[in-house]
């Protein structure tokens, strides 16, 4: 009797696998480059501020330190000589080169890694050293290259990698949808009295949002009420048929790009949608 090849079968199943893989390293691509444009507009803010860092301005490491125990006690010490001022303006130009690096270049695999694990360790290092102003953008920020870096310590096991990516996803889910359950239970939120006292704030404020929207308070309210529902209810787009999960994605990016027009918020439309190519892809792989 002939034996029947077994190379083609494993041939096929290899197609479809190398076929996923490829599909997941699209993902964490798009994740990355998206991420790194808001790292780029958050390191040269951060270099076009950096006097606020020194030992008389507002981010004094002098001050901010006493938050810390022993941290200028062996080994401590040298991360507190580092984050001394001028010293850690290096930090900023780190990220500001790792960043450019992934926009611009088409690193290998390896060189990503390193690339990422600069971002992830360049954004730890400010948030411990300025602490005041950071906010949700550079926490899911942190998350999102933390686990990207994570993941390029598994190259061949597809998995983990997926994990990654749910991870990145779910977590983007969590921080919409807590966002707006805050918000629910603010009876300022409620009323919309909370947008126009954000907007006449001189550091979140907009002068001509701000008189219409006290002049027309019953649009104060319906904004909050939009903002409410669609950050509770972001998470559906994970089992939402394609159109309306498209459609949830494409309220999110308005709402991002709004609040950086009237806000200045520029960094939440990055990073927050860098998480987007994770959600959509998992969305992908829920939706019946």
């Amino acid at each position: 009797m002939k034996r029947i090849p077994q190379a083609v079968g494993r041939s096929e199943g290899g197609g479809e696998t190398a076929a996923e893989a490829a599909a997941v390293e699209r993902v964490f691509v798009r994740i990355e480059k998206i991420g790194a444009m808001g790292a780029l507009i958050g390191a040269l803010e951060q270099l076009a501020g950096s006097s606020a860092l020194s030992d008389d301005g507002i981010f004094s490491w002098r001050v901010n330190r006493t938050r810390f125990r022993g941290i200028e006690r062996f080994p401590l010490t040298y991360v507190s000589r580092l984050l001394e001022y001028p010293r850690v303006v290096v930090i900023p130009q780190v990220r500001l080169t790792a960043a450019a690096r992934l926009l611009l270049g088409r690193p290998h695999s390896r060189e990503r890694a390193a690339l990422l694990l600069a971002l992830t360790g360049t954004a730890a290092g400010m948030q411990v050293r300025q602490y005041y102003g950071y906010d949700g953008s550079d926490n899911i920020s942190l998350i999102t290259f933390l686990v990207a870096t994570m993941a390029k310590a598994f190259p061949g096991d597809d998995l983990a990698r997926e994990a990654c990516i749910r991870f990145i996803a779910f977590q983007a889910c969590v921080a919409y949808a807590a966002a707006g359950a805050i918000k629910l239970v603010s009876p300022v939120w409620r009323d919309g009295s909370a947008i126009t006292g954000i907007l006449r704030t001189r550091v979140y404020g907009d002068k001509g949002l701000y008189r219409l929207l006290r002049l027309h308070p019953a649009v104060a309210r319906a904004v909050a009420w939009g903002v409410i529902l669609g950050e509770l209810t972001f998470p559906l787009v994970l089992v939402a048929p394609r159109p309306v999960a498209r459609g949830i994605l494409g309220a999110g990016v308005f709402f991002h790009l709004v609040n950086g027009r009237f806000m200045g918020l520029n960094r939440f439309l990055w990073a927050f949608t860098a998480t987007y190519p994770a959600i959509a892809h998992v969305s992908r792989s829920l939706r019946p």
